[in-house]
C-alpha cells in the first residue's frame, strides 16, 4: 500500500465522514440556494414532486459508481472507468465534460456566495448595492453594468476561487478537515436558522397556488424545471474521482454513495419547505428571477437583522464553502491523471513533493474557475454544466454495463442491485433529460465545447498512447489494502450511525411538506 501511494504521489487519507461532506458539499451548494430554489417561484410546494423525481434518478446511479469505484479505486473517476470498460477516445471525450462542469459548478458556486455575501453586509449595516441582474467582464467594459455592483458581485467571487485552490493545492488532507468543517458548520447554521424562523412559517405559501404557480405546462418546461432541481443533486460521483485517496474504498465509497442522496434530499426538502412557508404567497412567482432567494424571501416576509445574519453565515461560509472544495480537488484529479496518461500536457500530471497534490493541475481549475466567474451568468453556466454532466454521467453508465460484460471476473467488493436494469433505465431517463431539458442559449457552447474536444482527441491524443509507467501504477493502485478486523468493526459502526441519521432527516423534510397539506 505504502509503494503505491510513493508511486502516484496521493495518499489515502479519507474516511467515510470524509467522502460523505465531500460529496455532499459538492451537491449542496449553487444549485439549491440559486437556481435549484428559484424553480420554488415557478412551482411553489409542488417543488416536492421535483426533488423527488431528483432523488430517485439518482439512486441506481449512485449504486453503481458504488460497484465501480469500490471494484476501481482510481484517480479520474469516469474517466478511468470509461478508458478500461469502453475506449480511450469515449474517455478523453467523458473527461473534457466532466473537468468543465465540474469547474463551472465551482464557479456558479463563488457568484452565488457573492450574492449572498452582500446581503449579509447589508444585514450587519453596510449599504452595498445589489442588483439581481445578471454580470460580465464584456457588459462592464461596455459601460452596460455598474463598476461599484461588478466590484461586489466578481472581487469576492474571485477571492472565493483563489482561498480554495490554495486549500486544495495543500492536498486531500487539507481538503478533507476543510470539508468537514464547512460541511458541519453549515448544517449547525441551517438547525440554529430553522429555530429561529419556525415561528413566523406560513404554511400558505407551501399549500396555495398563485398564477403561473405550480406544476409546470408543457413536457420542455416541466422538464427544464426538474433538470435544474435535480442539478440539485450532480455531483454525487465526486468522491469516486478522488478513489486512490480513499482509505478502504472498497468499503467506504459504496457506503458514502448510498448515504448521500438521502443527506441531500433531506437538505433540499427541509430548505425548499422553508423557503415556501416563509415567502408570501404572493411573492412566490417573485422568487423565480431572484439572485438570492432566501435572503430575497426573508425581505418579502419582512424577517431581517439576527435571522438573516444567520442565514447568510450559513449559507456563505457553510454551504458554498464546502462545495468549493470538491468542484476544484475533483477536476484537478481528471487532469492530474489525463496528464499522466498523456492525452494532456504531461506539466500538470506533477505532484507537490511536500503536500502530495496534483498542485498545477489545481491551479489550472483556478484559471478555468476565474473565467467562468466573469461570464457573469449563473443560469447560462447552470444549464451548460447541468449538460455537461449528463453526458459524462450516460457515459458512466455504459461504462458499468460495459465493465460486467468485459470484465464478468473483476473482483467487486460491493455489487449494484438489478445492475442492467439500473444502467437502462438511467441511460434512457437521462437521455431524455438531456433532450427535452435544453436551453436554446446554453446548447450552443456545449455543441461547441464537444466540437473542440472531439478535434482534440484527433489533433492531439490519437498517436499518444498511454505510457507503460502510467498503466503500470493504475495496476499498483487497485491493490488497496483490506481493513483488519478491529479497522472493520470501527467503519461498520460509524456507517451504522450514519445510516440511521441521514434517512431520518429525509423523511422529515417529506412529512414536513405533507403536514403542510393536511
Amino acid at each position: 500500500m505504502q509503494n503505491t501511494n510513493k508511486a502516484q504521489g496521493l495518499n489515502r487519507t479519507l474516511g467515510l465522514a470524509e467522502c460523505i461532506t465531500i460529496t455532499a458539499g459538492a451537491v449542496i451548494g449553487v444549485g439549491l440556494f440559486t437556481v435549484g430554489s428559484q424553480i420554488v417561484g415557478l412551482m411553489g410546494g409542488t417543488v416536492i414532486v421535483a426533488s423527488l423525481i431528483s432523488f430517485v434518478l439518482v439512486l441506481f446511479p449512485c449504486a453503481m459508481y458504488g460497484e465501480m469505484g469500490a471494484a476501481l479505486p482510481l484517480a479520474g473517476g469516469t474517466y478511468s472507468f470509461a478508458k478500461r470498460a469502453i475506449n480511450y477516445p469515449v474517455a478523453v471525450f467523458e473527461s473534457w465534460n466532466y473537468t468543465l462542469a465540474q469547474i463551472g459548478i465551482g464557479a456558479s458556486e463563488s457568484m452565488a456566495f457573492s450574492n449572498y455575501f452582500v446581503r449579509l453586509l447589508n444585514a450587519l449595516g453596510m449599504n452595498i448595492p445589489v442588483d439581481d441582474n445578471d454580470y460580465s467582464i464584456i457588459a462592464f467594459f461596455q459601460g452596460q453594468c455598474d463598476a461599484s455592483v461588478f466590484m461586489w458581485k466578481a472581487l469576492p467571487a474571485i477571492g472565493l476561487f483563489i482561498l480554495f485552490t490554495y486549500i486544495s493545492y495543500r492536498g486531500a488532507e487539507m481538503n478533507g478537515k476543510t470539508q468537514n468543517f464547512f460541511m458541519f458548520f453549515f448544517w449547525a447554521c441551517s438547525l440554529v436558522w430553522f429555530a429561529t424562523v419556525i415561528a413566523k412559517a406560513d404554511f400558505s405559501g407551501v399549500t396555495e397556488m398563485v398564477a403561473g404557480v405550480g406544476i409546470p405546462h408543457g413536457v420542455n418546461a416541466f422538464a427544464q424545471a426538474v433538470l435544474l432541481v435535480l442539478w440539485c443533486f450532480f455531483g454525487f460521483e465526486t468522491i469516486v474521482g478522488m478513489g486512490s485517496e480513499v482509505k478502504f474504498p472498497q468499503i467506504t465509497l459504496p457506503r458514502a454513495l448510498l448515504l448521500t442522496p438521502f443527506c441531500v434530499l433531506a437538505v433540499n426538502l427541509l430548505f425548499q419547505w422553508f423557503l415556501c412557508a416563509l415567502t408570501p404567497a404572493e411573492h412566490i412567482p417573485d422568487l423565480y428571477t431572484a439572485a438570492a432567494p432566501y435572503a430575497s424571501a426573508m425581505e418579502y416576509a419582512g424577517i431581517v437583522g439576527l435571522p438573516l445574519i444567520i442565514l447568510c453565515l450559513g449559507i456563505t461560509l457553510g454551504g458554498d464553502f464546502s462545495t468549493m472544495n470538491p468542484c476544484i480537488a475533483g477536476p484537478a484529479r481528471y487532469i492530474y491523471i489525463m496528464a499522466n496518461d498523456g492525452n494532456f500536457p504531461r506539466y500538470f500530471g506533477a505532484v507537490h513533493k511536500k503536500y502530495n497534490s496534483p498542485h498545477r493541475a489545481v491551479i489550472l481549475c483556478a484559471v478555468l474557475g476565474i473565467f467562468f466567474i466573469i461570464s457573469g451568468s449563473i443560469k447560462i453556466v447552470a444549464m451548460m454544466c447541468a449538460y455537461n454532466q449528463i453526458q459524462s454521467y450516460i457515459i458512466g453508465y455504459i461504462s458499468f454495463y460495459m465493465l460486467r460484460k468485459k470484465e464478468p471476473d473483476l473482483h467487486r467488493p460491493w455489487k449494484c442491485p438489478c445492475g442492467t436494469f439500473a444502467c437502462v433505465f438511467s441511460c434512457v431517463t437521462f437521455g431524455l433529460l438531456l433532450i427535452l431539458a435544453y436551453d436554446p442559449v446554453a446548447i450552443w457552447y456545449n455543441i461547441v465545447w464537444d466540437i473542440l474536444a472531439i478535434a482534440y482527441y484527433f489533433l492531439y491524443v490519437r498517436k499518444r498512447p498511454i505510457p507503460q509507467d502510467a498503466l503500470d501504477v493504475e495496476a499498483e493502485a487497485l491493490a488497496a489494502k483490506a481493513p483488519n478486523a478491529e479497522e472493520k468493526a470501527a467503519l461498520d459502526k460509524e456507517f451504522k450511525l450514519w445510516r440511521v441519521i441521514a434517512p431520518a432527516f429525509a423523511i422529515v423534510g417529506v412529512l414536513l411538506f405533507v403536514i403542510s397539506w393536511i
